[in-house]
């Protein structure tokens, strides 16, 4: 029987505080969970792939909005096209990817789709430590994700 929640982390392994949804999929893995933890690269195509089956899903990235980096937020898929401070982000994106899905294959889409977007301080360096903001983002994110799916 599949999971019926999944959590996709998002980011580039190699630049610093882009790394945070991995991190977040990396912690939460460590837990015993009831869902289906991925990782990935990219927030194309592959998003709505991994989502396809579930009755749920929770999406973590970076993204770079201009607020104080390790703000936490978090939205859902219409959020990002009603919201003018996430149209300039890559956030529209991943929305418009998960929105695709729901459209096209409204079957097999998550009935909730959540997405938390984790304001990054430095993006520019090829490091795997994270900026101190940003360490602290994850760990609240963490909680909160692990508060919505367990039993």
């Amino acid at each position: 029987m599949q999971a019926k929640w999944v959590i996709i982390g998002i980011g580039n392994p190699f630049l610093q505080d882009d790394r945070a949804g991995l991190v977040v999929a990396e912690k939460l893995a460590q837990y015993d969970l009831p869902c289906s933890i991925e990782e990935l690269h990219t927030v194309g195509f592959e998003v709505m792939d991994k989502v396809k089956g579930f009755k749920k899903a929770i999406v973590v990235d970076a993204c770079k909005l201009g607020r104080t980096p390790g703000t936490v937020l978090e939205v859902g898929v219409d959020d990002i096209f009603t919201n003018h401070h996430l149209v300039n982000s890559h956030a529209v994106t991943l929305g418009t990817t998960l929105k695709t899905g729901i459209i096209c294959f409204p079957e097999e889409m998550p009935e909730e789709i959540r997405i938390f977007l984790i304001e990054v301080k430095e993006i520019s360096e090829f490091t795997k430590e994270m900026s101190a903001e940003v360490e602290a983002a994850v760990e609240e994110v963490v909680h909160r994700i692990c508060a919505m799916v367990s039993p």
